[in-house]
């Protein structure tokens, strides 16, 4: 009910009364009045004018920060507190509603402005007054702020968007069931692999859907609140046979109550499903098996074959083929019963534009049954011969994947043509395909098996990480797979808002993760990659390589990220021994005494992850004691228990295994039987040093802080090794400086970075072998090669200039991002990193390049 200010004189307020429709009581009156200054209900009268000037308005408008007398003295048109953006919008729709002539109300939902410009949401619901004429003179309505339900459904859609993205686009198949056994949920991947279309599933009672088996074994141990697992053939209620991987998970309440269970379905067998459907029909199996044996045919007898088996199969008067040709511009016809001595005589050829029916099979890529009979009119597309009355067909595009390769077409069948007609002919042309392509066929099949074979290694031990993240501070988790676990955490610790993303990156990088991110949005990236370092949950350090998809919106604004992340630490491990390795000349000078080598060869096994001290022994040939030499990272005290080891020793045992030992330094107090503890080691690895098979020295490393020394770190103390012995003989022959070059070379040869070596004019003077192995060029191909033809004709500008010349000579390194080619002219994305070093003694420029 519309309330009208009592200000208005007596004559005025008893005509809007009565126009109105208002109570004669002023108690009445006053009651509404004052009910409407607490109500979140504003009454208005609108003119039906452009801008709709208000007439009157109840004096709670003031909660939108208006007074009623600058709305109805005309200073502001309702028009001006309507959203810009929803104006337009309701004006159009306002007018539409009145031009139908029958509308006595209406309800709108837009949006307003407030004074102090906050953004309202309102449902307006109105009258539309009439005078004696039945013409429409103001609009009497009221409007309800509703902003907060909006604004919640708003957050809820946007919710119920993003993770249903998550679960319709994830690779594998996902089932949900609640704990009656009713599947509540599925995606279509999973619909598709159990045969059955995603509203059909719905509702379905999951275990009696199964047949007894261990399939459904596998399911019943969700509600005995174990996980099930199941790999082997499925059958479905369709007969659809297929080999499939699924695991089934409990759903738990809080409260510890099952809730239901979660299925991850993997159809393994796509490969076969092609062949599978070739045998489902036992009534082809004889006229397979005969097409099948005229794999030595031409192309034009195997397709007469299959139009004459398709005619007889299906009862039919003629046939017709269409094979597609000349990069699918055209078709060449085939058609059976043939006309003359030679099928090949009476091939015809047709653009496939100027095709007819066949074209159109071709774009639709539907099999067509038309039982309609055309009398005498010929039909574009079939046949050459005008006068052949057609009564009915068959029209069916052959499919190679998801590439029309043929069309099929049988005609004039007795009785009418029927969905088995229809598969008969599908599967026999589908056969006939397979036979003219089995040779490509079978190359296909194996390498689906490959990559099916990859995709199950992937699945099972991936070292990926996916990520879906929130676009705020340090990057909330909105999703997080399973394997999260390998670095210590639960999928619960982010996605329960407990930890972001940010908490777990690296104090040290978490500022350059953040600049990176923000240059990203802002430079408009719609994806990018970073490497930086995260603490596990035991807080060891661990390098990750992350690639992640920047997601907008409609409105183009980010509303989520999603990537994987890559555990790259021990591909970081041997990178760091690569830089380390530029040492090796100073280690290698034929003036360095055997000691002052080995203790810089100490330096740098000390800069291997978790090694902080170790120790080298040399073989006394004469007697097989081993005597120290030089150590690094002990106390004086504990290098001289020892210094010295008789090879009956138990430590002299631990070298003459054959192999690395590793153990906890307490086992090794414990077999020696002395106090050593003062010193404060937890592991140790005694590493042999052979040469030529023989024991010539042997290796002490070990940590005061870790437990035990990582299997990558190990890879590297191995490596060092390898090069001690060659050491160690070099300069017992006097051959030091030949033999550290060679060295040198053999530790380049075992990294999988490219490196060459360039002299200061750009001439490449060696490569190791991963430049030979990833860019197939030899030694005799790279002998005196410019660095820039590694590199694609017309980027020697844009390499040039990446290489910061000064600053190479002063130390620093260049970074080029252009891809390198290939003897064969392949692009190869890479990162490569230039230095200047050392080389056989002289000052020479090297690269070492990363393949993306």
């Amino acid at each position: 009910m519309t309330i009208i200010p009592k200000s208005a004189t007596d004559p005025e307020y008893e005509k809007k009364r009565a126009e109105f429709y208002l109570p004669e009581d002023p108690d009445i009156i006053k009651k509404l009045e004052a009910l409407h200054k607490i109500s979140p209900v504003i009454s208005f009268i609108w003119k039906v004018d452009e801008g709709w000037p208000v007439v009157w308005v109840s004096e709670n408008v003031t909660q939108l920060g208006y007074t009623p007398e600058e709305l109805m003295s005309g200073k502001i048109d309702y028009a001006d507190i309507v959203h810009p953006e929803d104006y337009k919008k309701i004006s159009s729709e306002v007018k539409k509603l009145v031009q139908k002539g029958n509308i006595s109300y209406f309800t709108l939902v837009y949006r307003i402005v407030t004074r102090s410009g906050e953004v309202r949401y309102v449902t307006e619901r109105s009258l539309l007054k009439r005078d004696n004429d039945g013409n429409i003179t103001h609009y009497q309505g009221i409007i309800i702020d509703n902003t907060e339900k909006e604004r919640a459904e708003n957050i809820l859609e946007d919710l119920e968007r993003k993770y249903r993205l998550i679960f319709e686009r994830a690779p594998l198949g996902i089932l949900c069931f609640d704990e009656n056994n009713k599947i509540i949920n599925c995606n279509t991947v999973c619909a598709k692999i159990i045969s059955g279309t995603k509203n059909k599933l719905l509702g379905i009672n999951l275990l009696k859907y199964m047949e007894d088996g261990p399939l459904k074994a596998a399911i019943d141990l969700v509600f005995l609140g174990e996980s099930g697992y199941y790999e082997g053939e499925y059958v479905s209620p369709a007969g659809k046979r297929s080999v499939i991987k699924a695991e089934f998970s409990p759903i738990i309440s809080e409260e510890g109550v099952l809730i239901g269970g979660l299925g991850l379905i993997q159809d393994i067998t796509e490969f076969q499903r092609t062949e599978e459907r070739m045998h489902l029909n036992g009534a082809h199996l004889e006229t397979l098996l005969e097409l099948h044996q005229r794999e030595n045919s031409s192309v034009s007898e195997i397709a007469a074959f299959a139009i004459e088996k398709a005619v007889r199969l299906t009862h039919s008067e003629r046939g017709y083929l269409g094979l597609l040709k000349e990069n699918d511009n055209a078709l060449e016809i085939f058609e059976w019963p043939v006309k003359g001595a030679s099928p090949e005589e009476k091939n015809q050829t047709y653009p496939v534009s100027s095709s007819g029916m066949w074209g159109e099979a071709i774009r639709e890529r539907e099999t067509t049954v038309n039982n309609r009979s055309f009398g005498f009119d010929p039909i574009k597309g079939i046949g050459s011969d005008p006068k052949v009355k057609i009564n009915r067909y068959i029209n069916i595009p052959v499919m190679d994947n998801d590439q029309v390769v043929a069309v099929a077409t049988v005609v004039n069948k007795p009785e009418e043509y029927d969905s088995s007609d229809a598969k008969q002919i599908t599967l026999l042309f589908n056969g006939m395909w397979k036979l003219i392509q089995h040779k490509l066929a079978d190359e296909e099949i194996l390498e689906t098996r490959r990559i099916l074979k990859v995709l199950e290694s992937v699945i099972n031990e991936s070292p990926a990480v996916v990520f879906m993240w929130s676009p705020e501070t340090d990057w909330p988790v909105k999703f997080v797979s399973k394997n999260i676990e390998r670095f210590g955490y639960l999928v619960e610790d982010f996605l329960s808002g407990k930890m972001l993303y940010g908490d777990i990156i690296h104090p040290a990088d978490l500022e350059k993760v953040r600049t990176e991110v923000a240059r990203c949005y802002k430079e408009g990236y719609s994806d990018f990659s970073q490497e930086y370092r995260i603490l596990t949950r035991s807080g060891e350090v661990r390098w990750v390589d992350e690639r992640t998809l920047i997601h907008h919106d409609q409105y183009g604004n980010i509303d989520f990220l999603q990537g994987i992340i890559v555990d790259v630490t021990e591909r970081k491990q041997v990178n760091s021994f690569t830089q380390m390795e530029h040492g090796f000349n100073d280690v290698l000078e034929p003036g360095n005494n055997l000691r002052d080598m080995f203790e810089k060869i100490l330096d740098f096994a000390l800069q291997i992850k978790a090694i902080d001290c170790g120790a080298i022994y040399l073989v006394d040939s004469s007697n097989g004691s081993f005597e120290l030499v030089a150590y690094r990272g002990l106390l004086e005290k504990f290098a001289a228990n020892i210094s010295h080891f008789e090879p009956n020793t138990i430590q002299a045992k631990l070298f003459t295994t054959g192999y690395p030992v590793y153990k906890h330094f307490s086992a090794i107090s414990a077999m020696i039987r002395e106090d050593l503890d003062y010193e404060g080691l937890q592991a140790m690895g005694f590493i042999p040093v052979h040469y030529n098979d023989k024991l010539i020295a042997a290796m002490v490393i070990g940590s005061h802080k870790e437990l035990e020394i990582p299997a990558n770190s190990r890879n590297v103390i191995n490596t060092i090794a390898d090069q001690l012995g060659a050491i160690v003989t070099s300069f017992r022959e006097g051959t030091l400086a030949k033999k550290g070059h060679n060295g040198l070379q053999d530790l380049c040869d075992t990294m999988d970075d490219l490196i060459f070596i360039m002299d200061m004019g750009g001439l490449i003077i060696h490569a190791n072998y991963a430049v030979k192995k990833y860019l197939h060029y030899s030694k005799k191909d790279l002998a005196k090669m410019d660095f820039l033809e590694l590199f694609p004709p017309g980027k020697e500008k844009e390499v040039l200039e990446s290489i910061d010349i000064e600053g190479l000579i002063s130390g620093r390194s260049s970074r080029c991002y252009v891809p390198l080619m290939s003897k064969d002219h392949r692009s190869m994305p890479a990162d490569t990193k230039f230095f200047v070093g050392k080389w056989d003694g002289k000052e020479v420029l090297m690269g070492v390049s990363r393949l993306s």
